[in-house]
C-alpha cells in the first residue's frame, strides 16, 4: 500500500529515549523521512505528560530510560489510560538482545521492535510496514480493546474479504476472537482448516487454547507440550499447561511450569502473582516472597503500582515468619520494618496507617503479645480496608483468624467479594487461592467446633485426662481462642494424660494464662468467674 509523498509531514511523532544524543539522531530520520510535527522526552513521566496533551500518529520508545518508567511499564501505561490513538502505531527500540527483554517486549504486542544501530531506511520501512498493517488490522484491534467482540468478528470478516495479502493474521485474530466468544469449535475448526495448509505454530496453539475451552484437556496438553520448545510460541503454550495442572489441582506441576514463563518474561505483573499464588497454595514461602519483591520492584513506577503489593509482600515475610526460629523471624521483623519506611511515603497516610495496624497485629500474635493484638484489630477501618481492595481484606481476615476469633474472622470474609472465574492461569490462580484459604479455614473451625464439644462431654462425664487430650488436639488448631483456652485450662487443673510430658504442661497452661488475661475485658462475668476460680491452681503448676 503506497503512502502519498506528503505524508510523513502531516504525522505527529514522539521520540523517547533518555540519552539525548540517541533523540537527536532519531529525530534527524524523522526529518530526512518528511516529519515536521516531532517532540522529544527524555524520561517516561515526560512522555505520559506529553501524551496526555497530544494523541501522536507515531511513538518510538527505548526500552531503557534510566531511573524511573522504562519502556515496558511506559508502553503498559499509555494503553491502559488510553492516552494513544486507536491507529498510533508505537514501536520499541532497545540495544537489548536478553531473552528476557525479548519475550516481555513480544507479549505487549507493539506495532514493532527495532534493534539498535538501525539505519533511516530500516526506520522508513518498518515505519511504512507497521502503519499498512494498523491500517487493515486497526478495526478489528479497536473493537478487542472495547471487548467488543462481535463488532471484532465482523470486522474480521470485512477485512479478510478486502486484504488476501493480510489473511494469516485476520485469520489468527479471528480465531482469538472466537475464543473470546466461548465458541470453542468454530475455533478449532478454522485453526484445523488452517494447520491442513500449512503447519503454523500459532495456529496449533489456538487448537491447543480450543481443546482446552472444550475441557478435553489430554488433548489440550499433546499439543502444548512441543509448543514449550519453540521460541514463538513458549510463553503461551506455558500459560495454559500451567492452567491445566491447576484445574486439576495439581499445584505443585503448575508452580514449576510457571516458573520457567516467568524467567522468560519476569516483567509480567499478573503471571508473577500467579505464581506466588500458587507457591502459597504448596506452602513455599521462599518463591513467594520472592516473586511478591518482584511485583513490588516492578510495580515501581508504573500504571500497577498498587498499595495492596506492597502488603502482600510484607504479609508473606509474616507467614515465613510462622514458621522460622526466634532469630529469623527477628530478620524478618527488621525486613518488614525496612518494607513499612519504604513505602510509607508512596501511599496515602490514612489508608497506609490502617493497614499498617493490621501488619502490627500480626507481629504481636507471633510474639504472644495477644492484647495488643486484640486491641490493633479493633481500632482497624473495616469499611476503608475493604474498599482498599481484596489482598487487605483478605488480611485483615487472616488476622482475626490467627487471634482465634474465627466469628470475627468469618464476618470479614462476608464482606470480600470474590475473583470472577477466569481460564487463564493468572485468573485461576486468584480464585483457586481464596477458595483454598476459605476451605481451609472452613475445615479448621468445624474441626475445632467438634472437638471442643467432644472435649465438654468428657469433662461432664469426669473422664479429666480424655477431656485434657483432646482440648489440646483442638488447641493445637487454634492456640488463641479464649473459650478453647478456658476450656483447656479447666480441664488441665483436674486431669493431664499420662501419655504426655509435664514440660508440656507447663507451656499450654502459660499460653492458655495468655489467651484469657490478653481478653480479660471483653469475658463475661461467668468465663470470668471459671477463670478466676482456677488461676490459683494454673499458677501452681507454673511454679512446679
Amino acid at each position: 500500500m503506497a503512502l502519498p509523498s506528503n505524508f510523513f509531514s502531516t504525522q505527529s511523532v514522539l521520540v523517547v529515549d533518555d540519552i539525548d544524543t540517541i533523540r537527536s539522531a532519531i529525530k534527524s530520520m524523522l526529518q530526512l523521512l518528511g516529519c515536521k510535527e516531532i517532540s522529544v522526552a527524555g524520561n517516561g513521566d515526560r512522555a505520559i505528560e506529553l501524551c496526555e496533551v497530544t494523541k501522536y500518529d507515531f511513538v518510538l520508545c527505548d526500552f531503557n530510560l534510566g531511573k524511573g518508567k522504562d519502556g515496558y511499564q511506559l508502553f503498559e501505561e499509555l494503553k491502559l489510560r488510553e492516552l494513544l490513538k486507536s491507529n498510533t502505531v508505537f514501536i520499541l527500540i532497545s540495544a537489548e538482545t536478553a531473552l528476557q527483554v525479548i519475550h516481555g517486549i513480544v507479549e505487549l504486542q507493539p506495532d514493532d521492535y527495532l534493534l539498535k544501530p538501525f539505519s533511516y531506511k530500516t526506520l522508513e520501512a518498518r515505519l511504512v510496514r507497521a502503519l499498512n498493517k494498523r491500517k487493515v488490522l486497526g478495526a478489528i484491534y479497536d473493537a478487542l480493546a472495547l471487548k467488543n467482540y462481535k463488532t471484532a468478528l465482523a470486522e474480521c470478516t470485512k477485512a479478510s474479504q478486502a486484504n488476501q495479502k493480510y489473511a494469516l493474521p485476520i485469520m489468527r485474530l479471528k480465531g482469538e476472537v472466537l475464543l473470546h466468544l466461548k465458541q470453542p469449535q468454530i475455533a478449532l475448526d478454522l485453526y484445523n482448516s488452517i494447520l491442513a495448509h500449512r503447519d503454523f505454530s500459532w495456529a496449533t496453539l489456538g487448537k491447543a487454547v480450543a481443546y482446552y475451552h472444550l475441557g478435553d484437556y489430554s488433548k489440550s496438553a499433546a499439543l502444548l507440550n512441543p509448543l514449550c520448545e519453540l521460541k514463538e510460541t513458549r510463553i503461551e503454550a506455558l500459560n495454559w499447561l500451567s492452567s491445566i495442572y491447576a484445574q486439576r489441582k495439581c499445584y505443585s506441576q503448575a508452580k514449576e511450569i510457571l516458573l520457567e514463563s516467568v524467567k522468560l518474561s519476569p516483567k509480567n505483573i499478573p503471571r508473577q502473582r500467579a505464581l506466588a499464588n500458587l507457591s502459597l497454595l504448596e506452602g513455599d514461602w521462599e518463591i513467594a516472597q520472592r516473586c511478591f519483591k518482584t511485583v513490588l520492584d516492578n510495580t515501581r513506577f508504573s500504571v500497577h503500582e498498587h498499595i495492596d503489593h506492597h502488603f502482600n509482600y510484607i504479609h508473606c515475610l509474616l507467614d515465613r515468619a510462622q514458621k522460622s526460629s526466634e532469630l529469623q523471624q527477628a530478620k524478618i521483623f527488621s525486613q518488614v520494618q525496612a518494607t513499612l519506611k519504604s513505602g510509607a511515603q508512596r501511599f496515602d497516610k490514612t489508608l497506609f496507617h490502617q493497614l499498617e495496624k493490621i501488619v502490627s497485629a500480626r507481629i504481636m500474635i507471633i510474639k504472644r503479645l495477644l492484647k495488643g493484638a486484640t486491641q490493633s484489630l479493633n481500632d482497624c477501618n473495616v469499611e476503608m480496608i475493604i474498599e482498599c481492595g481484596r489482598d487487605s481484606g483478605l488480611a485483615l481476615a487472616k488476622a482475626w483468624f490467627e487471634l482465634g476469633d474465627y466469628e470475627k474472622y468469618e464476618e470479614i470474609m462476608a464482606l470480600i467479594t470474590l475473583p470472577e472465574s477466569d481460564d487463564s492461569i493468572e485468573g485461576m490462580s486468584d480464585l483457586l487461592l481464596v477458595n483454598e484459604v476459605k476451605q481451609g479455614h472452613k475445615d479448621k473451625i468445624a474441626k475445632l467446633l467438634s472437638l471442643n464439644e467432644q472435649g465438654i462431654k468428657l469433662y461432664r462425664s469426669g473422664l479429666y485426662p480424655a477431656s485434657t487430650s483432646i482440648f489440646i488436639d483442638a488447641f493445637e488448631i487454634m492456640p488463641n481462642n479464649t473459650q478453647l483456652s478456658l476450656n483447656l485450662a479447666q480441664s488441665i487443673t483436674k486431669g493431664w494424660p499420662p501419655n504426655e510430658k509435664f514440660s508440656k504442661k507447663k507451656f499450654i497452661v502459660k499460653q492458655c494464662i495468655n489467651v484469657v488475661e490478653a481478653e480479660a475485658e471483653q469475658l463475661d462475668s461467668l468465663s470470668m468467674q471459671r477463670y478466676r476460680s482456677i488461676e490459683a491452681q494454673l499458677k501452681n503448676i507454673l511454679s512446679e
